[in-house]
């Protein structure tokens, strides 16, 4: 029995191979939330809907003599269709794909680098970022992944789902390095509040 006792691991089973077996599995996807590409969508409508509204009155506008107004109204609604389309392009078009070692980053929809976890320089994940609209105040996180030559890729915690698999991925590869987004002002904030 003793000969039995001594094959046997003395601490049972290694972590460091749990890590490596779960790196091994992982496969996952970080992609835009469903209800943020349902924005996307909204916002390249609206200008659309807004020109067939107002067909008439732009066709009345130009009947007066007021073409430039009507122009100038056509430009506008231009313009927000076309910003429409490049936050589409590169929001929506955005993804992180998992499987085991390999990464694939997929930007604009038809850019694809395939890299290894070991080519991943950092991954800076940037906590306590805000972003203030007029009527509430969002806070998110950040990832940015450094490859190559200098390269990054980021996503959000706010707009892409599956964001969090994508922290602990690169934790267990100890590519992790926190920094703290806040400014100097709510780092004092929060400091007093807190007590610290």
């Amino acid at each position: 029995m003793e000969e039995n006792n001594r094959d046997e691991k003395p601490l049972g089973y290694n972590f460091d191979d749990f890590l490596e077996d779960e790196i091994k599995d992982a496969a996952f996807k970080v992609s835009l939330r469903p209800g943020r590409f349902y924005f996307h969508i909204v916002f390249l409508l609206i200008p659309v809907i807004f020109y067939i509204m107002f067909w008439n009155f732009l066709y009345a506008l130009e009947g007066v003599g007021m073409a430039d107004y009507a122009a100038m109204f056509k430009f506008f609604l231009f313009l927000i269709f076309v910003m429409g389309i490049c936050f589409f392009v590169i929001n929506c078009g955005k993804e992180v794909i998992v499987s085991g070692h390999g990464i694939v980053l997929r930007s604009l929809f038809i850019i694809n680098e395939s890299i290894s976890v070991h080519d991943v320089e950092r991954c800076e994940v940037i906590t306590g970022l805000t972003t203030h609209g007029r009527y509430h105040t969002e806070h998110y996180s950040k990832a940015v992944i450094y490859y190559g030559d200098g390269r990054r890729f980021s996503v959000t915690d706010n707009m892409y789902k599956g964001w969090n698999r994508l922290v602990r991925y690169m934790e267990m590869n100890n590519k992790v390095v926190r920094l703290d987004g806040r400014n100097g002002f709510q780092k004092a904030l929060d400091d007093m509040i807190g007590g610290k």
